[in-house]
């Protein structure tokens, strides 16, 4: 989309730095993920920051600062860091939504993408990108419904989210010029988000939490590298 290179090289000073800055974002991925599920610590919050924290600094020197697209992929990255910290905080109950409300606007900001593209060029039509939204849509309601006796209050907030989310998703089915990183991508962020639920509402199961992560980050990262690479 917006045919920048993912991480070089661009023919300027800032290739070393892009390729450190993916460098230092994965491993801290992988460190954060070696600890996911435990119980708080301190030291929660920071770490949780830095993997997509690190992929926003990395797309903020690649992008030229005048394109729509690349602001909103770097308010989409701010948003989501956001998120994390929120989510990491020691009372996660309290913070759980204005998480949900980071996420929330970070979901609105990669459909802006999605939208914008959409208005310059016509969408992909192929029935199996309809197909694949409809089992999503599905597979949400579904999930949705069977939660909602546990979530209480928290049920408007929720579906509003699904509801949002499932607009980014069939945004990024229907991009024209889309590619399997960004559809993979944003269906990864949902089976991240669907996972989150079933941990806080429904009953975990072993390794959830290292699952939650790993499909959160990659599903980043792959979102990251579609829109850039276009």
């Amino acid at each position: 989309m917006l045919s920048v290179p993912m991480l070089g090289p661009k023919g300027d000073d800032l290739d070393a730095i892009r390729y450190g800055l993916f460098l230092v974002s994965l491993l801290a991925s992988i460190f954060y993920l070696g600890r996911a599920g435990e119980s708080w610590y301190p030291l929660m919050p920071y770490l949780k920051a830095v993997p997509v924290g690190l992929l926003a600094v990395l797309v903020l020197i690649s992008i030229p600062l005048n394109s729509p697209l690349g602001l909103l992929l770097l308010a989409a990255l701010v948003l989501s860091t956001a998120g994390d910290v929120f989510l990491a905080l020691e009372d996660d109950k309290k913070w759980f939504v204005p998480g949900l409300g980071s996420f929330l606007c970070a979901h609105v900001a990669y459909a802006a993408i999605f939208a914008l593209v959409m208005t310059r060029f016509p969408m992909q039509a192929e029935l199996w990108r309809f197909a694949v939204i409809g089992v999503a849509v599905l597979l949400a309601v579904g999930l949705f419904v069977g939660l909602k006796g546990q979530m209480g209050e928290l049920a408007g907030p929720v579906g509003v989210y699904m509801a949002v989310i499932l607009v980014m998703v069939s945004g990024a089915l229907l991009v024209p010029a889309t590619t399997p990183w960004i559809a993979a991508g944003a269906l990864l962020f949902m089976g991240s988000d669907a996972l989150i639920a079933v941990a806080r509402f429904g009953t975990p199961f072993g390794g959830i939490h290292h699952i939650i992560w790993a499909s959160y980050y990659v599903g980043q990262f792959l979102l990251m590298v579609g829109i850039l690479r276009g």
